[in-house]
Order: structure tokens, then C-alpha cells, then sequence
């Protein structure tokens, strides 16, 4: 996913990292979700165990890092 992390970092060069404890709640909620998807689907591709948000279709270990990304359907 090294293009999703540069495209994370280039939308995301103004904002912060969040705490390790705060990622791990993030994601805890995405999992329990009914938009997370267990693998990635870009096109034609299909990445297994990089989670992804079916609402928004970002990647999640890397939505879930930055502080001025939020959930699409506001649940953090």
C-alpha cells in the first residue's frame, strides 16, 4: 500500500499522528462496522488483510492514523 501511505501523507501534511491507543479504538470501531471489508479492492485487484471502508473506500490502518480524518459515517 505505498501508494496509499504517500497519498496519506501528501493529503494529511498538516495534521498530527494520533496516539497508538487512539488508532486501536479507531480501528476496534471500523471492525465492528457493516462498510468494513477484510481485504482491500482497488479495480481489479483484491489486497487480503488490508482492511478497507466500504463508505469512503480508504484504506483503514492508514484513515485511521491522522487527526483531521474522520469516519463517514461519524463514528469517530
Amino acid at each position: 500500500m505505498w501508494l496509499a501511505r504517500i497519498f496519506g501523507r501528501v493529503k494529511n501534511y498538516d495534521s498530527n499522528i494520533v496516539s497508538r491507543l487512539k488508532q486501536d479504538k479507531r480501528k476496534k470501531i471500523c471492525q465492528g462496522c457493516s462498510y468494513y471489508s477484510p481485504h482491500f479492492k482497488a479495480l481489479f485487484k483484491t489486497i487480503s488483510n488490508v482492511p478497507q471502508c466500504k463508505k469512503c473506500n480508504c484504506a483503514i490502518l492508514e484513515k485511521v492514523i491522522w487527526e483531521n480524518e474522520k469516519c463517514p459515517k461519524n463514528k469517530w
